[in-house]
């Protein structure tokens, strides 16, 4: 429990309440946080782009002198009436005295509305120059444990000033729940525990934003079970279960785990061949041999290729001035996938795409600056796009506004900007080669408010000296250091929401304070890990990742951690990504398809991924590829839906294989015409990496037509088969 704040006060010395009678209050730290809290300035009312019934604020109160001028000096006499500070206008509407859409904002003699009366009093000033601002807010500590779902916590928000006070602001945050089911926060920052679990409570004060760290133990008390730890990864993993009473599930088994890792790590099922060598294999290392085995594919880099591809926005457009030339796109990709089988450090592949130049078809790495549309140059979204990628951090919020749960402010936004005006690209000797260049003498980014140049300055870091310097390479160095944590744990968490279902932190690219990692301590490893012990190479940490038990834990989830959506007590259910279902099906089928305009042999390969097969786009479209229209990963979806059901049962991706030229049945009938045992079993290890059980072998063989007709028993196995590869087994990796 925290202690009563008038005794926290008297200890300390220097927090005091944020506006007392001897305090005239200030226009900054006392009037704006009073609107702020009622809601005046926020995107519904006040606060959007055009205000609201005449009046505008800036969000959540960015532009303090703006503000200042549109509630005294807009409408002088107006809004703010010095002779009776009670009937100023802006008053009487927010207790409700006189009409007004937003209804009543507070009562009179409460807190805030004492806060408006005595400002108006006072004469209604600006803040005198030199007046303390404030520079940071915390909770009264980074995490609280309850010890049973019921229990209630009155917490505390301190906000430090410029001047060195300190001041309880806990009446005047915004409050935000991560997951209210767990843990809720009220509007006075009363948190009260629901049920069992992990979850954050954050606070918003000013530009400042917070998170605490809440845990809520089981209402009873487990028996916490020995389980095996294979390396830093299952101790940090467990050690966060542990602490919320969330007990993991088993191993899984020899062949859930090698479909699994063969299914993450290239694409691919695993062979009838793989399968039986694994699964009679006595060496107590075949897992770490079969990780090994399929890291070193070439497989391997092109599945990273084409997860690379979608973030990227790899696309062409064979319109003129609509998009990047058919070769320059096919270039690019295919410089992509050589960096992912080459096993190029991470932070060095991300180097060459920012700082690339030249032709667009001869430096493949340039064509980071042309999956635009190709009539200019656009240095906000490169801006946007950039730290999204590399980053892991969505800045667009602060374009107009300060973010409003986030540390990122308009000043953020507009000095990392600066590092891409100076990009510039011009035609080369044919209609499809673009030459990217930079002017190092280009004006820095200005301000939207204010029209101020923005010094260039890393997003959470310091100015850069850009002087007589490519602005990119300066921020490519600083972006890819060993040390920089941004782009380290971006990286590292983007790997693990592949290996996983969902990352540490999820969305992978929406990196916040409101959006904080699920286990802080391994997120901060894995990254420092990669970036210093790995010096990034991803293969190293994807290993360690598949090595661990965390990774090889059952998805059978039991009574005690079926609830856990975000801890990793047990591996998550994960549908297919679009292009490696379309894969796994084909080889489960022996079926190979042909795509139009590309020689891949599967889709994983396809260099603009489905956007131009003509043969089975619907497919692609259907289960949720990404489109490339954006950099966002969210691109990549894998809800279910109607149409996929209804494609899987009668669309040609499964029709094709048995109505032209089918091989996989004559094959196995030939070789096995009076064994139907024999041919359902080799179906199910193609299919599902897996031996059918006794029982769906007897139903299965029950169900085989009698007598000779060869064309009745082709049509039994095309229904086994077809029947596999539309079972949830089948469709989602386990």
């Amino acid at each position: 429990m925290i202690m009563n704040h008038k005794i926290f006060i008297s200890l300390t010395g220097l927090i005091c309440p944020i506006f007392t009678s001897a305090k005239t209050p200030g226009f900054q730290n006392d009037v704006i946080p009073a609107i702020t809290k009622a809601g005046c300035n926020t995107g519904d009312c006040h606060g959007a782009g055009r205000g609201q019934d005449g009046f505008r604020l800036s969000l959540f109160g960015y532009d303090i002198p703006g503000d200042h001028y549109r509630i005294v000096n807009e409408l002088p006499g107006r809004r703010i009436n010095l002779a009776v500070p009670e009937k100023s206008l802006l008053i009487q509407k927010a207790i409700g005295a006189v009409t007004h859409t937003g209804g009543e904002r507070m009562k009179v003699g409460s807190a805030p509305y004492n806060l408006l009366l005595g400002w108006i009093e006072a004469g209604a000033l600006e803040d005198p120059p030199g007046s303390p601002s404030p520079e940071g807010i915390t909770f009264h500590a980074n995490s609280h444990k309850f010890d049973k779902p019921g229990l209630t916590l009155q917490t505390q928000v301190i906000a430090t000033y410029s001047d060195g006070t300190q001041r309880d602001v806990t009446q005047w945050c915004l409050y935000k729940n991560a997951n209210e089911s767990i843990a809720a926060i009220d509007a006075k920052g009363f948190i009260q525990a629901k049920k069992s679990g992990g979850s954050h409570v954050f606070a918003r004060f000013d530009k400042f934003s917070v998170a605490l760290g809440i845990t809520v133990l089981p209402e009873e008390s487990i028996d916490w079970p020995e389980t095996p730890e294979n390396n830093y990864i299952d101790t940090l993993a467990f050690a966060k279960l542990k602490d919320l009473q969330i007990p993991p599930s088993g191993l899984c088994s020899d062949e859930q785990f090698l479909r699994r890792a063969t299914l993450d790590l290239t694409g691919k099922l695993p062979t009838p061949e793989e399968y039986h060598a694994f699964m009679v294999s006595e060496n107590p290392k075949k897992r770490e041999f079969v990780i090994d085995q399929l890291l070193s594919r070439q497989s391997f880099g092109e599945l990273m290729a084409a997860k690379w591809g979608e973030w990227l926005r790899i696309y062409t457009d064979t319109n003129p001035g609509s998009g990047t030339a058919m070769l320059a796109g096919w270039n690019y990709y295919h410089w992509v996938k050589e960096q992912m089988v080459e096993n190029t450090p991470i932070n060095q592949f991300a180097k060459a795409l920012v700082t690339g130049n030249g032709s667009n078809l001869s430096n493949p790495p340039s064509n980071y600056y042309t999956m635009l549309p190709q009539g200019h140059i656009n240095p906000v979204r490169l801006s946007e796009d950039t730290a999204q990628i590399f980053l892991g951090v969505r800045t667009q919020c602060a374009q107009c506004h300060n973010h409003p749960f986030d540390r990122w402010t308009m000043d953020d936004y507009y000095a990392f900007q600066s590092f891409f005006m100076g990009v510039k690209r011009k035609h080369g000797a044919e209609a499809r080669e673009y030459f990217t260049y930079v002017d190092i003498e280009a004006e820095p980014a200005k301000h939207l408010t204010d029209g101020r140049p923005m010094p260039h300055k890393f997003l959470g870091g310091p100015v850069a000296d850009v002087k007589d310097k490519d602005p990119r390479k300066v921020l490519a160095d600083w972006m890819a250091a060993p040390n920089n944590r941004m782009f380290r744990e971006n990286i590292a968490n983007r790997i693990w929401a592949h290996f996983f279902g969902r990352g540490i932190i999820d969305p992978v690219d929406d990196i916040q304070i409101s959006n904080p990692p699920s286990n802080g301590a391994l997120l901060r490893e894995i990254g420092r890990k990669l970036a210093e012990d790995y010096a990034y190479d991803q293969k190293k940490l994807i290993r360690d990742i598949c090595l661990s038990r965390t990774y090889q834990l059952s998805a059978t989830a039991t009574e005690a951690n079926k609830d856990d959506e975000m801890f990793f007590s047990h591996a998550k259910l994960r549908r297919l990504r679009a292009d490696v279902l379309f894969d796994v099906i084909s080889q489960a089928m022996d079926y190979k398809h042909q795509f139009r305009r590309s020689s891949a042999e599967r889709a994983v390969n396809m260099f603009e991924g489905g956007r131009r097969d003509s043969f089975n786009d619907y497919f692609f479209q259907t289960f949720g590829q990404a489109r490339r229209e954006s950099v966002c990963a969210c691109e990549d979806r894998k809800e279910a839906t109607l149409s996929q059901t209804l494609h899987l049962i009668n669309g040609r991706t499964t029709d094709f294989p048995f109505s032209h030229s089918p091989v996989l049945i004559p094959r196995l009938t030939k070789a096995h015409p009076d064994a139907p045992e024999a041919v359902i079993r080799k179906l199910y290890i193609r299919s599902l990496t897996r031996e059918p059980t006794d029982d769906e072998l007897q139903k299965l063989v029950a169900m085989k037509p009698g007598g000779n007709d060869q064309r009745q028993l082709m049509q039994y196995y095309q229904n086994v088969i077809w029947a596999l590869v539309n079972s949830s087994e089948f469709l989602f990796n386990h």
